[in-house]
């Protein structure tokens, strides 16, 4: 009877060591599965997924967070007939507040004022009871994909796509959503990111796309969402404090002068709303460009995370004597340990010729004038330069979910050497404060990952690590 006993136990305990793993893992390779190819039917077409004009277009980089601000507060102030909004993420906060405020004068103007605001629940800020105050001052609030975590295959698509266009003219794309640590406001972490302001006729075609979403079946009217429950915090109308009073007057002031030059062949490339495979445009073209490059690329990107297709492509860009250079955050300077957790894993599989990964070490960045408002950053931009002629800039993170999942956009200027050098000289200083981790004589791998990050994120991030590969389709 003892021996029985042990034995059942025993063959229990084996079920929970080994079979629960093996059913995780199996289901996760599903999800996976469905997750990246969900309603996958045939590849939709519009015009305004893909444009390339080759007339002359006004280009400048906007490296700085504060002058990225002033420059769309600037913009909202000279709008004359429409603006359009969309974020992944709008928050809460004193730069909300001053960009809010200036959409609802504009509004009360008679200008068309409009704003798409991804719902995903992590990080979704502009409730519909902000939603309903907006509307009586006079601005227009959609959300795309209100699908709850019951609906897990819909609920991962989302829209990351940024972008401000003022009278079909003017147009900021990037990184940058609207919150504090976008503008270098934040006390605590700010984002070293990147956008493109645009003059010209592709930004008519930014708006033909946002038609497109704002149109979409996957977009929810805000006044159709319970506003009840959600009530609580300071409204974005509210009269400003002294210290908001404070930034807008010296946002008013604040000139921002970029290096400009003329782009002229430029190309705007966005993903067609909705999931599925078959609606992901911005990666094919970026592969594109990859395959094109015959020197050198050098990429920004918050998040690394590189599964075999990924890793394949650039074997097989190394293997052709194209140096290929990262910039992405160590588990100092990322606001996502996780991503860290995927890319320790696959540093064995990047030890290849002509490949180097550079990890942003957290500190401060001496930008301009104005003191940094925090104590730690991260890099956040989504661009790369090719073979100094060629810049991308958009919201296409380096990641499977970028890849897959989330609807994305990118601008492309060829053969603009003035726009290259610039965004260059900014990846230099961005690199000048990072290091090595794989790829030079002093590079320090895993331990150069973690180097300077407290006890608590080293502790998540190795507790997550385990199952960084299961749910790197997710990241």
């Amino acid at each position: 009877m003892v021996w029985r006993v042990a034995r059942w136990a025993g063959i229990g305990l084996l079920v929970l060591l080994v079979g629960v793993p093996v059913v995780f893992a199996v289901a996760f390779l599903g999800i996976q599965e469905a997750s990246e190819r969900q309603w996958l039917g045939k590849a939709p077409q519009h015009a305004a997924i893909g444009v390339r004009s080759h007339q002359p277009h006004t280009v400048a980089l906007l490296d700085v967070g504060f002058d990225s601000l002033a420059t769309r507060l600037h913009m909202i102030e000279s709008a004359k007939q429409s603006i359009e909004l969309e974020f992944f993420i709008y928050e809460i906060d004193e730069a909300s507040r001053v960009i809010t405020q200036a959409l609802a004068r504009k509004a009360a103007e008679g200008v068309k004022v409009r704003i798409l605001v991804d719902f995903a629940r992590p990080v979704f800020k502009l409730a519909p009871h902000y939603a309903r105050t907006l509307e009586a001052a006079g601005v227009q609030v959609r959300y795309y994909n209100t699908s709850g975590i019951a609906r897990f295959f819909a609920a991962q698509h989302r829209t990351h796509r940024k972008l401000l266009v003022v009278d079909r003219r003017t147009a900021i794309i990037g990184g940058r959503n609207i919150g504090d640590d976008y503008f270098d406001l934040s006390k605590h972490y700010n984002f070293l990111d990147s956008d493109l302001k645009i003059e010209g006729e592709v930004a008519a075609s930014i708006v033909d796309s946002f038609e497109l979403y704002w149109n979409s079946d996957w977009v929810t009217k805000s006044q159709d969402i319970a506003a009840d429950g959600d009530a609580a915090g300071p409204d974005l109308l509210t009269p400003p404090s002294a210290e908001e009073q404070a930034l807008g007057a010296e946002l008013a002031q604040h000139q921002p002068s970029p290096v400009s030059s003329t782009c002229n062949d430029i190309e705007f490339v966005t993903d067609y709303p909705g999931s599925g495979v078959e609606k992901r445009k911005v990666f094919t073209a970026i592969s594109g460009l990859v395959k094109e490059a015959k020197s050198h690329i050098t990429v920004e990107s918050p998040y690394l995370v590189l599964r075999e297709d990924g890793i394949g492509l650039l074997s097989s860009v190394v293997q052709r004597g194209v140096k290929l250079k990262f910039l992405t955050n160590t588990l100092r300077s990322t606001d996502a340990f996780y991503a860290v957790a995927s890319l320790t894993d696959t540093l064995p599989r990047l030890q290849l010729p002509n490949l180097e990964v550079w990890g942003y070490d957290g500190r401060p960045l001496k930008q301009n004038e104005r003191a940094p408002a925090s104590a730690r950053w991260g890099v956040h931009a989504k661009r790369a330069v090719f073979d100094d002629q060629t810049v991308v800039v958009g919201t296409y993170n380096m990641d499977p979910r970028s890849a897959n999942l989330n609807s994305e956009l990118i601008v492309i200027c060829r053969n603009n050497p003035t726009l290259a050098a610039t965004m260059t000289q900014s990846l230099q200083a961005r690199l000048a404060q990072s290091r090595p981790i794989v790829g030079t004589p002093t590079a320090g791998g895993y331990e150069a990952l973690i180097q300077d990050a407290d006890r608590d994120t080293i502790f998540q991030m190795r507790m997550v690590r385990p199952f960084a590969s299961f749910l790197d389709f997710l990241l």
